[in-house]
């Protein structure tokens, strides 16, 4: 395998990588209905975590990594 053959192969994979990454953070909604009391929630972002939020009552949702 030459070196041309290793920097296309990096490519292709990085390219995959970052089209994976563009899609879920396209897919991640801004606001969202509140389960509690149906009013909207924000989306919210502490040092290294996204939450929603309600302002109406206070409610938290918290995603995952």
């Amino acid at each position: 395998m030459n070196g041309a053959e290793l920097e296309s192969q990096y490519a292709v994979k990085t390219g995959n990588q970052n089209e994976t990454e563009k899609h879920i953070t396209d897919s991640i909604e801004y606001e969202i209905e509140c389960p509690r009391c149906y009013n909207v929630m924000t989306l919210c972002s502490n040092f290294d975590t996204l939450f929603y939020s309600c302002e109406e009552c206070d409610f938290s949702l918290y995603t995952f990594k």
